[in-house]
């Protein structure tokens, strides 16, 4: 059977996309090395799955959903600007999230307890939740290190109500995103 590539998904609604793509507009101009992936594709990663056998597929959209039913809607706030390892040598530029209550946490949570009885490992590290804004190709200049500390983002707050299995297909003019399912959070 063919392998689909995966992953599991908050999306962000149109009015935080929009946003994030007016704070790349504005750093565009610098002319740094950066892959700035488009506003439609930014989401939250709940678990990267990698490539799975399509023929599975099934099974692990019904654990999910056993798992998921149990997740409550909550809101969260798109506020702020970072980078991993650090600003000072960054590797991924990213939006900060924050929800009440580790919200984020729980649900990762639930995601990988659903997924290790299909052979997916817990996630050793702990869950930073982020929206991916770039990724950074060769070290930035100072003046970019200097501006991007500076800006004060805030995308508002937002409200997470469903999950999404997201197939993956990678392209030579960025990644293609299809929603495979959706898990409705409760009321």
């Amino acid at each position: 059977m063919p392998e689909i590539r995966t992953f599991i998904a908050l999306t962000m609604p149109s009015s935080v996309q929009e946003k994030i793509a007016v704070l790349q507009e504005q750093l565009k101009p610098m002319r740094e090395r950066i892959s700035w992936p488009r506003p439609s594709n930014i989401h939250l990663t709940v678990k990267f799955l990698g490539n799975v056998d399509s023929s599975g597929l099934s099974l692990i959209e019904d654990a999910l959903a056993q798992s998921l039913a149990s997740s409550s809607v909550f809101t969260f706030t798109v506020k702020g600007l970072g980078a991993f390892p650090n600003i000072e040598r960054p590797r991924v530029l990213w939006v900060g999230v924050n929800a009440p209550d580790n919200a984020f946490n729980a649900l990762a949570k639930s995601v990988d307890d659903a997924l290790i009885q299909f052979g997916f490992s817990k996630e050793s590290r702990k869950f930073t939740p982020h929206l991916s804004l770039g990724r950074v190709k060769s070290q930035p200049t100072l003046d970019f290190i200097d501006h991007f500390h500076s800006i004060n983002f805030d995308a508002g707050v937002s409200r997470a109500s469903e999950i999404v299995l997201m197939r993956s297909e990678l392209k030579p003019d960025g990644a293609v995103y299809t929603p495979l399912r959706k898990f409705q959070l409760k009321l």
